[in-house]
């Protein structure tokens, strides 16, 4: 039997990238998986079909995880598609941009710091607000919520980012605390480089090599790798684990 034989999975920002990975590795685990997108619905349908090759459901509902009232429709619909809702990954966040990302802070306009606190980590909040009641009910569950290891060590660039990072780690370890009575786990992930098409699109190959040197083993990580860990951490395989954070970037943080 698979890991996760007779579940049902919701995935944000499965569409492409990590958590396209994410869907067809919940799908080779046995489950059921709903992608979420907002504006990748092309994307979005040809994970679908890549899950439905793999002999499960799937559906893509299109939705702004900034918008509660959207979220909540988004668990109906995968919960009306499924039956029921057994695991939750967060990968929704708001896209790489250079010239943000290297912006002197100060310089920084409101709504550049607002978007990836709106999507990333409010994204996420109500994410897990929509579905929480229904794996209360169930009294199991499993929650993956998607960090970055810079919101652990700290950089000078990127900042909006990172306080939305960090704010995803603390609002992990929260949820485990108050849900762990209620049978249901919440764990996140700190992620390095990974190497998906939005960073490919988004860094020049200068510093893509350069960003190849920093972890411990001299390479970008693939989505497929962070993949892995997420099934991991839906399965009961990780039955005894939640509030952690997950570090997955090569030795990055070993710095």
């Amino acid at each position: 039997m698979a890991r996760l034989d007779g579940r049902a999975a919701l995935v944000t920002g499965g569409s492409g990238g990590i958590g396209r990975a994410a869907a067809l590795e919940f799908a080779k685990e046995g489950a059921d998986v709903a992608v979420q997108y907002n504006r990748g619905k092309e994307a979005a349908e040809s994970a679908v079909r890549a899950v439905e090759k793999l002999g499960h459901k799937a559906i893509a509902v299109q939705t702004n995880v900034s918008d509660p009232v959207e979220c909540k429709r988004l668990v109906e619909e995968t919960r009306k598609a499924f039956g029921h809702l057994d695991v939750a990954a967060c990968f929704a966040g708001h896209p790489f941009r250079d010239d943000e990302w290297y912006k002197e802070y100060a310089g920084l306009t409101p709504a550049e710091v607002r978007a990836p606190i709106e999507i990333d980590l409010l994204g996420s909040i109500f994410v897990c607000q929509a579905l929480l009641p229904s794996m209360v009910k169930a009294r199991r569950g499993s929650i993956i919520l998607i960090g970055s290891t810079p919101a652990l060590t700290g950089d000078t660039v990127g900042i909006p980012y990172l306080v939305a990072k960090a704010g995803i780690l603390a609002l992990a370890r929260a949820l485990a605390l108050v849900y762990g009575p209620k049978g249901i786990r919440v764990n996140a992930l700190a992620l390095g480089s990974i190497a998906s098409e939005a960073t490919r699109r988004g860094t020049k190959a200068a510093d893509r090599a350069a960003l190849a040197q920093e972890p411990a083993l001299k390479r970008w990580g693939t989505p497929e790798e962070v993949a892995r860990v997420v099934a991991f951490l839906a399965s009961d395989d990780a039955s005894y684990i939640t509030g952690q954070t997950i570090v997955v970037d090569g030795g990055y943080a070993l710095r």
